[in-house]
């Protein structure tokens, strides 16, 4: 499966993404790119967009680049440092492997509001299994 067909088949069928907004707009080899467009729903009391929304929003973007090859790839750490408060209207999520080796690779996370301010730096690693997304 090429990346778009990655990228196609991860919004298709990830509900929770879906349901929170999330969306992948980019995968290429080992990275990826989402989207989170901020909604009344997605902000804590204090007027910021909430830290589990903005986990959503990197943890997809990981999932998407561990994905990217067309195998299935599952979380198996992911560390998160919530550097400033998050604000809409927007926030996007880049991911890149910066390392992999048989079944392990870990990735960078960089979560940017619509300024392009950096609110979370996220550290990934991944389990990446033999079985074809297409199979599951």
């Amino acid at each position: 499966m090429d990346c778009d067909g990655v990228k196609a088949l991860l919004n298709e069928r990830n509900s929770f993404g879906a349901f929170t907004g999330v969306e992948i707009t980019d995968v290429s080899p080992g990275a990826a790119s989402c989207r989170l467009d901020v909604r009344p729903e997605h902000m804590n009391p204090f007027g910021t967009v909430n830290a589990a929304a903005v986990y959503t929003l990197a943890e997809t973007a990981f999932g998407a680049a561990a994905n990217s090859y067309g195998r299935a790839a599952l979380a198996v750490n992911l560390s998160i440092a919530y550097l400033k408060p998050a604000k809409g209207p927007r926030l996007i999520a880049h991911a890149e492997e910066l390392s992999a080796g048989g079944h392990m690779a870990t990735y960078s996370v960089k979560v940017l509001d619509a300024e392009g301010v950096l609110v979370a730096d996220v550290q990934a690693m991944g389990y990446r299994t033999k079985t074809a997304l297409e199979d599951l």
